[in-house]
């Protein structure tokens, strides 16, 4: 999978493009979700995995008997899930601009690839995590503009420091604090298909993309609580996290993310070594990113075997989710299948993906 080719045939595009002013995030989705938290369907305010905890609800933190909850990396690789199905000589062809017909191909089917990485250290009462997300969405449109073939492609770029804190005053309550420094982009650019010569002549060329897109910065805050009924097999919690108090200003001056309110309930039973999971996550109930209801409700299990093999699913946005993961002593391993909808509505821009990745840690 030549990932840096369609790294360089992005880039060669937004050289083309007339790139909009920088928007901030646009849904109330988080800015980084662990991939085995997507496989149980993007539910993480009442359980979260290894540094998916600091993302999702601070107050997690302190749950379980481990002094050292993980140190290490992980890394993420996301592709279209049609291209990965069919091997990576669809990913090579893809990209290969030397093909004649490589514009029209776009016309025909969209893509989306990203990235992902994460260096973390999570105990009992804190935690710290640098991290990065990126995902990039190609889409052919013949009549978008003025009646003349265009190319649509959105950015989503993520990076920042995440630092937290939580405490257990009670053994039914938890409670925990995260201050953040984001670093994000995420324009929107529309490219006229004119010039398929001017396009190709521009691939030795990709230097000034990073001229090209403006990032925001700013620092930010979460509250999270968690409340939880908890017996020799049966767990009962309920999550709520305040994400974004009273709004994370960017530097752009021009841009806030909004306040959101999340409530998630979970149900667990559990042996000695094995666990499984029932979650249920209503994101922004206040309304402050003007969503759909679908893309706010998240629904997931998770099945972890002995704590070495992992089986999750879920309906992310109304779209089904898997996923499987494998921790050995030092090393982890998992693929998650699943899928987001960029548009307004079920099935206007739904993207399928498959995300591989790999944790070096303990």
């Amino acid at each position: 999978m030549t990932f840096g080719k369609l790294g360089k045939y992005v880039a060669l595009i937004l050289l083309c493009a007339e790139v909009s002013p920088l928007f901030a995030k646009k849904s109330s989705e988080l800015v980084y979700t662990e991939p085995f938290d997507l496989a149980a369907g993007g539910t993480t305010l009442t359980r979260a995995s290894q540094e998916g905890i600091v993302f999702a609800n601070p107050a997690l933190l302190p749950l379980g008997a481990a002094t050292i909850r993980w140190v290490g990396l992980e890394t993420a690789f996301i592709v279209d899930r049609e291209m990965a199905q069919n091997g990576s000589s669809n990913i090579k062809a893809a990209a290969d601009t030397s093909d004649p017909n490589f514009v029209d191909g776009l016309f025909a089917r969209s893509l989306h690839f990203g990235q992902s990485a994460s260096l973390s250290f999570l105990n009992a009462n804190f935690a710290i995590s640098v991290f990065d997300r990126v995902e990039v969405d190609v889409e052919g449109s013949r009549y978008d503009n003025g009646g003349l073939p265009q190319l649509n492609l959105g950015v989503e770029a993520y990076a920042g420091v995440m630092g937290t804190t939580a405490v257990k005053p009670f053994r039914w309550l938890s409670l925990g604090m995260t201050g953040k420094y984001l670093y994000m982009g995420d324009p929107i650019i529309e490219i006229p298909v004119t010039d398929e010569a001017r396009i190709k002549a521009l691939t030795a060329d990709t230097s000034a993309l990073r001229d090209e897109i403006k990032y925001g910065k700013g620092l930010g805050a979460d509250l999270g609580m968690l409340l939880f009924w908890q017996t020799n097999y049966v767990d009962l919690s309920l999550g709520v996290k305040i994400e974004d108090v009273s709004g994370t200003k960017l530097s752009n001056g021009q841009e806030t993310l909004p306040q959101t309110t999340n409530a998630g309930l979970g149900l667990a039973f559990h042996g000695s070594t094995s666990v499984l999971h029932l979650s249920l996550d209503y994101r922004d109930i206040y309304d402050a990113y003007d969503e759909k209801k679908f893309k706010k409700i998240y629904l997931g299990a998770r099945l972890m075997l002995a704590q070495v093999v992992g089986v999750a699913v879920g309906l992310y946005q109304g779209i089904p989710t898997f996923g499987v993961r494998f921790d050995a002593l030092f090393f982890k391993f998992g693929a998650t299948a699943y899928g987001r909808e960029l548009g307004s509505y079920p099935g206007d821009k739904q993207r399928n993906m498959v995300t591989i990745y790999t944790s070096i840690g303990f």
